[in-house]
């Protein structure tokens, strides 16, 4: 078992491949904002809600804070699975409060390490980095000429990273990773145009594309007793470009002109990012079989101001762009793990985290505009004389607002509607990782 009480000494092409992974290691809502999880893969960390910046010492530190490699005892390969449930409910409709789809989204990672002497560690993985998946199956809109189709977003953003972590003594190292993402989309609207009249539906979809490079760097302090430590993680922006499909149909084509025709199948490039994040915490064994975890992430999200669409098959698209005008994101975490019981670590967290869509741009299948709770438990163990650690974690996010003012301009033809907007999600987390 590892705890946080420690010692001190392809003949497919490549988009097949990815497109594959980017359904098996898939995030889930991003209930807290954006387009990521409070919590993502990792049962360990994942218990210990989030906080991981100041004492990961395993392959994980690929993604928390490549500088951690540098503090593991041995080599690892690890799989971590967490299957997610989420729910997002809003005024879909334009007008009633309506319940939305259970989405499942199969979040994995799998990560490793080789010590490649007493300075130099190598790290490498395949995790999901992000994602946002919310629907409503069967939605009618238009009061005089409806239709009724699918209001969804499935956002799905995996990650290739090879790290390298330099340890400069006892105490400090540093890291870094360099990061391959890969995106793929399906985005699905639907909206009363004509003064809400004619129901329209338009389709983004088969969306994917590749960003080349991208980087996480890191820092992280271990006092002599290793007793406490400190880490800081920098996470560099993901500019996001893919391509894929575009389709439009309304209730009444090209009714007073202020309806586009129907058309299908055109050619469609939508863009947006993955922002800048910095994450800081410490860690402090206050007791013998007691630590305490702490710690801050900060992320740019007010750089998301729109997800934007073009296309080459036509001059004009009815849905150019959808505004989001996101705020900046902060999370705050704290987490505490017990080892008074033989062979077990027992763990806990919570996290707060601050509204990233403002309620003047509350959107049906985005994260609803209100500051999100997390509430995070966990254990391990190990097993095999400590060779195989077995880690295993639940986490519940929700986030409501029964009183969004809405009315900001969402997309050129619709509006943020008023009303009560909430969201859910469960995830079950196991992690097992294999020492050699």
């Amino acid at each position: 078992m590892k705890s946080h009480t420690r010692s001190s000494h392809f003949s497919l092409s490549p988009l097949a491949v990815a497109s594959s992974l980017a359904v098996a290691l898939s995030a889930g809502q991003a209930v807290a904002g954006g387009f990521e999880k409070a919590t993502l893969w990792d049962a360990e960390y994942s218990a210990l809600a989030g906080a991981a910046v100041s004492s990961v010492n395993d392959s994980s530190a690929i993604f928390f804070n490549p500088a951690g490699l540098a503090f593991a005892e041995s080599d690892d390969i690890a799989l971590h699975l967490s299957p997610t449930f989420n729910k997002v409910s809003s005024p879909a409709d334009g007008q009633n409060f309506t319940e939305g789809d259970t989405a499942f989204a199969p979040s994995a990672g799998l990560t490793g390490l080789t010590i490649l002497n007493d300075q130099f560690t190598l790290g490498y993985g395949i995790y999901a980095a992000g994602g946002s998946a919310a629907k409503y199956e069967d939605l009618t809109v238009g009061t005089l000429a409806p239709i009724t189709d699918e209001y969804s977003t499935d956002i799905k953003i995996i990650e290739a990273g090879l790290g390298l972590s330099y340890r400069i003594n006892n105490n400090w190292s540093v890291g870094g990773t360099y990061r391959l993402s890969y995106v793929a989309a399906d985005i699905n609207l639907m909206s009363g145009l004509g003064g809400g009249a004619v129901g329209a539906a338009v389709g983004y979809n088969d969306l994917t594309g590749f960003n080349t490079f991208a980087v996480r760097l890191g820092a992280m302090y271990r006092s002599d007793d290793d007793r406490w430590g400190w880490g800081i993680n920098y996470r560099s922006e993901v500019d996001i470009e893919v391509d894929g499909k575009t389709s439009f149909r309304s209730g009444a084509p090209g009714f007073g002109g202020e309806v586009p025709l129907d058309f299908n199948n055109l050619d469609a490039t939508a863009e947006t990012g993955l922002p800048m994040q910095i994450s800081t915490g410490i860690d402090y064994q206050v007791a013998p079989h007691w630590t305490l975890f702490g710690e801050i992430t900060y992320t740019d999200y007010s750089n998301n101001e729109q997800i934007k669409f073009s296309s080459d098959d036509t001059s004009s698209l009815p849905v150019p762009a959808i505004n989001s005008n996101w705020e900046d994101q902060y999370n705050y975490r704290v987490a505490a793990e017990y080892t008074g019981i033989e062979n077990w670590a027992l763990r806990a967290g919570y996290i707060y985290t601050t509204a990233v869509v403002p309620e003047e741009y509350a959107a049906p299948t985005f994260s609803s505009p209100a500051d999100a709770h997390t509430f995070t438990v966990g254990a391990g163990t190990s097993i095999l004389d400590g060779q195989v650690d077995l880690d295993f974690a639940a986490v519940y996010d929700t986030v409501e607002n029964d009183d969004v003012k809405g009315g900001g301009q969402l997309t050129s033809s619709s509006q943020s509607h008023a009303g009560k907007y909430e969201s859910y999600s469960y995830s079950f987390h196991a992690s097992a990782t294999y020492r050699f």
